[in-house]
């Protein structure tokens, strides 16, 4: 397979910082039977990085306008972490939504970034055995229904530690180690949706150790690790029941969460992320081979289920616009 590594001296909609490009090329060209191309017309596959960014429908006019790929989108994969990912292009996402996901067209992947140093730096050291049900910590600004909600309902609940933080990523070191700490108490850790369905926090609890339990609807499992093995899966509509399905599971705690660490070591530690995403990435590109053409791509972004499905049909964009007026 021949493949070409797009930068921005290819494409305006590649990220600026081409290091985990860089790092994707020299992974994958050890793979056998991969080789770089430097003809992009000639090359069966294109790679880019797209960087983070809140991508509204005008972005369809800029992936057609773009001279690479407007003219090769069918054979274009993207890696994608945007928290609101919408799914145009094929490729590797950490944040598409089950609505938004094909998986003839994408593959779901961890989160490359690790932001607390105090998560790898404590994955797999011995913990205390645990004084609570389950634990959260987080901002519930990102998403007020449901996290709100499991405030109200659980805060002061015996068997539950929930607290609430209004930091985004700019954690002092003192709250990133209470962060891991609270995590490590519990013997579940609640992980509601966010922003996005998928969370930090299901890679963190597993690298820590503990069975993370997925409270998002829209959340797809990244391939690799037996996920039943390990997490729950609590419907957000359940909330209200989530003590008596914990308690279920209670006494088979650790060792689930011994199973989840060991899930983290072998597919999601930081050691071996470059490399998963090689693998996720050709075996997306060997699953969409042959298919698909740039005008069915623009027939696909266009669609009204594709604006539907990101909310950017007119009468969704007016409602939100509404939305925010009101609660301004």
């Amino acid at each position: 397979m021949k493949l070409r590594f797009l930068t921005p001296s290819d494409v305006p909609l590649a990220s600026a910082d081409v290091s985990l490009i860089e790092s994707l090329r020299r992974e994958m060209l050890r793979r056998p039977g991969i080789v770089e191309e430097r003809d992009i017309q000639a090359a069966d596959a294109l790679v880019v990085h797209e960087p983070w960014a809140y991508r509204e429908w005008r972005y369809v006019d800029k992936l057609i306008a773009d001279p690479v790929i407007g003219r090769f989108s069918h054979k274009t994969y993207t890696v994608n972490s945007d928290d609101a990912a919408a799914g145009l292009l094929r490729g590797a996402y950490s944040c598409l939504p089950k609505n938004r996901f094909d998986p003839a067209l994408h593959a779901a992947t961890p989160f490359l970034v690790q932001p607390n140093e105090q998560v790898p730096a404590l994955a797999g050291t011995r913990r205390a055995p645990a004084t609570h049900l389950a634990t959260w910590r987080g901002n519930p600004k990102s998403n007020r229904g449901l996290r709100e909600r499991l405030l109200g309902q659980y805060s002061g609940a015996a068997g539950f530690k929930v607290e609430a933080t209004q930091s985004w990523l700019n954690h002092g070191v003192d709250e990133k180690l209470h962060y891991v700490q609270l995590v490590r108490s519990g013997k579940f850790s609640l992980c509601p949706a966010g922003w996005a369905a998928a969370s930090l926090r299901i890679f963190e609890s597993m690298a820590l150790g503990v069975a993370p339990v997925i409270i998002a609807d829209e959340f797809v499992e990244p391939a690799g690790p037996d996920w039943q093995a390990f997490s729950l899966r609590v419907k957000e509509s359940d909330l209200a029941s989530l003590e008596s399905i914990l308690q279920q599971y209670a006494g088979r705690h650790e060792a689930m969460g011994e199973r989840a660490y060991e899930a983290w070591c072998k597919h999601f530690h930081p050691s071996r992320l470059v490399a998963y995403y090689a693998d996720t990435l050709l075996r997306c590109m060997r699953t969409s081979a042959g298919s698909g053409s740039p005008a069915s791509d623009i027939e696909r972004w266009r669609s009204r289920r594709m604006y539907k499905a990101n909310g950017w049909t007119v009468p969704q964009r007016l409602s939100n616009r509404l939305r925010k007026l009101l609660h301004s």
